[in-house]
């Protein structure tokens, strides 16, 4: 992520905080495309069935 988070000195950052923060955000987005292209194939085999 190109983003840098600027530094205020009531919140403080690191590197290793941005990091989990880049992990974070693009693993729900990797949990959401699961879910959003499982539940279709489910709903196909379960109806077909």
């Amino acid at each position: 992520m190109i983003t840098k988070i600027h530094h205020n000195p009531r919140y403080p950052s690191s590197e290793l905080a941005q990091r989990v923060h880049d992990v974070l955000l693009v693993s729900s987005f990797a949990i959401w495309a699961m879910l959003i292209g499982f539940a279709p194939v489910m709903t196909y085999h379960l109806l077909a069935a």
